[in-house]
């Protein structure tokens, strides 16, 4: 039967799509953020949010060049970066932010 493939290869296919694709290279994403992070290396974890789902996100210490900007629950951010595949096969993409800026009052996101 032509065109089987294994769990294994269809992820990789996966993975492999979101590493061609443009418009995830680069990418301006405006939500709400939620579970942050400051780690001790530097690098901030945290979560974007809407009405309509989540993206989990990070700014690597390398990223962050004099970023003094704190990140309060339900702050709307503006983040420009790089959505890439964690683990195909599963809801596991993650926002790797090269920019962050505050987008306005704290409160429920508008509609983007």
């Amino acid at each position: 039967m032509a065109g089987v493939y294994s769990v294994a290869q269809v992820n990789s296919y996966i993975k492999n799509m979101f590493a061609q694709d443009f418009l995830l290279r680069r990418l301006s994403v405006k939500g709400e953020v939620s579970n942050c992070k400051y780690h001790s290396s530097g690098h901030i974890y945290f979560t974007l949010k809407d009405g309509g789902g989540t993206l989990q996100a990070v700014m690597f210490a390398s990223q962050r060049r004099g970023l003094n900007l704190s990140l309060p629950r339900d702050s709307r951010l503006l983040v420009k970066g790089t959505v890439e595949c964690l683990r195909a096969g599963r809801e596991n993409n993650q926002l790797y932010a090269s920019e962050i800026e505050l987008s306005g009052a704290r409160g429920p996101v508008s509609e983007i």
